[in-house]
């Protein structure tokens, strides 16, 4: 196949490699959060995880986990909000009445993903780190610590008393 195509009106020559455009470094993204942090009136520094680019806040006994990340094979980069809502009960049916709720909860819901990670239900959300602002993710970080909480009162105790 050949890498010129004759369409009606126009050439064009296919690229072979697609340039995916420039992307800060990871550190330029860490300062960002870090004075989102600050504009919250927490100190980045105490929120700090054992890796670069990561933090751990905490909203009402909520842990809310934020990631700046690279991976290897991929020219851009990520930002993640992570905040676990609830453990799911061990019972099959109980569990099954808590996804049907959910998918439905998640229908009124905004800007967040709810997902399963083992046995916990989480609020998640993750973005390419392109043209993010400080006011973008403060916002993200409230939003997944609410909705986190929120979930939790609605869901949390679902099952507890069939054990």
């Amino acid at each position: 196949m050949s890498d010129n195509h004759n369409h009606k009106h126009h050439n064009h020559k296919h690229e072979k490699h697609f340039h995916f455009g420039q992307y800060l470094p990871l550190q330029e993204y860490y300062a960002l959060v870090e004075e989102a942090l600050r504009q919250f009136g927490l100190e980045p520094e105490k929120a700090r995880g054992d890796e670069k680019g990561s933090w751990l806040l905490q909203k009402d006994q909520t842990p809310i986990w934020i990631d700046v990340f690279q991976n290897p094979n991929e020219p851009w980069g990520y930002f993640q909000c992570l905040a676990p809502s609830f453990q799911l009960p061990s019972d099959t049916s109980t569990q099954c009445e808590i996804y049907q709720k959910l998918l439905e909860k998640a229908h009124t819901i905004f800007g967040v993903a709810l997902t399963k990670y083992k046995d916990w239900i989480y609020v998640r959300l993750i973005r390419e780190l392109t043209n993010i602002t400080i006011e973008e993710i403060m916002n993200i970080i409230a939003r997944v610590g609410t909705f986190a909480i929120e979930i939790r009162k609605e869901f949390g105790n679902i099952g507890l008393d069939k054990k």
